[in-house]
């Protein structure tokens, strides 16, 4: 097993942390393009209210929406710990 140099390590944690960086990214556009189509949809044409079927696909978006803001929370948070290494 080779050893290991601090700034090898050092230079694993920047990559690591671009990387987060980039998932992240991907994260919030996923979450804004679910809250996008949530908001989109309407009811039909002459009528009032979303129909059941509509209506299981709002709660499923804003329910996978809010899952992919916590997931980008964490990573956020990934970030911050590497942010911390000296």
């Amino acid at each position: 097993m080779a050893n290991l140099t601090k700034t090898q390590a050092k230079k694993r944690i920047e990559e690591l942390k671009e990387k987060i960086n980039d998932i992240k990214v991907e994260l919030e556009d996923l979450q804004s393009d679910l809250e996008n189509e949530s908001g989109d949809i309407e009811p039909y044409e002459g009528k009032d209210d979303l129909t059941p079927q509509q209506e299981e696909r709002q709660e499923w978006l804003d329910e996978t929406a809010s899952q992919v803001e916590e997931a980008a929370t964490n990573l956020e948070q990934a970030e911050d710990a590497l942010d911390s290494i000296e």
